[in-house]
């Protein structure tokens, strides 16, 4: 099976050929990798340099890879905060002809930073407010624009400062799905997994020791009290 890369633009499979798709992502040559901070996944996930722009490399399977892809594209049409899909790489084997995992390239968001890495970071009480009123306006519009997320959580959040205004983008649709409308209980089973997720991932960075101490007091919140509250998420 040949090669196929699907992508938003006639220039993307171009830049994005040079990169080493016969070699697993998790052995990619250093010099080919950005160094960045990215949130945990369930996924191999890399930067890469690829035609002068830095995108997002997540191996996952076929039919994954395509439904985020579109998902992404939707999310584009309707205007909601979310990185950029550029395209799906098929096609995959290794020196020996094996096959390799499918993977789906994004464009990294200029001057962002994973929601789990600001939390590592020396932060005010006041700016912990303003990055969950963040993530609770995300979520709200994804909502109104008839979007389930079904993952929210620090690590598939991005965070930026656009024009000096807290701004969160979302950075993984896997699980999502777009509806005309969402009913009331898919939009509270969103807000539970959000403050499930935004919990525990504070919770595992406290244990690990990774929890700046001044963000500690929202990492002993249960998933229904005051952390995610801030957000709005009651």
């Amino acid at each position: 099976m040949e090669l196929q890369i699907t992508a938003t633009s006639p220039e993307h499979p171009a830049s994005l050929l040079d990169l080493p798709w016969n070699i697993p992502l998790a052995e990619w040559p250093e010099e080919t990798l950005v160094a960045l901070d990215r949130g945990i996944s369930r996924h191999v996930v890399r930067f890469a340099q690829a035609g002068g722009e830095i995108v997002a490399v997540k191996e996952v399977g076929e039919w994954a890879a395509v439904r985020e892809y579109g998902l992404l594209r939707d999310l584009d049409r309707l205007a909601v905060p979310a990185v950029d899909a550029l395209a799906v790489v098929t096609g995959r084997t290794d020196e020996h002809g094996e096959p390799l995992e499918p993977a789906l390239i994004t464009r990294h968001l200029a001057g962002s930073q994973p929601y789990r890495s600001m939390f590592q970071t020396t932060m005010r009480p006041s700016t912990i407010r303003r990055l969950l009123d963040a993530l609770a306006v995300l979520l709200v519009r994804l909502h109104l624009a008839g979007f389930a997320w079904g993952d929210c959580s620090l690590s598939n959040t991005l965070f930026r400062r656009d024009a000096g205004a807290y701004a969160a983008y979302l950075v993984d649709a896997e699980t999502g799905q777009v509806q005309p409308r969402l009913t009331s209980g898919q939009r509270e089973y969103d807000i539970e997994v959000a403050r499930v997720n935004i919990a525990g991932e504070l919770m595992d960075l406290e244990a690990s020791g990774s929890l700046h101490p001044r963000s500690t007091r929202c990492s002993s919140a249960r998933p229904s009290s005051s952390a995610t509250a801030t957000c709005g998420m009651s």
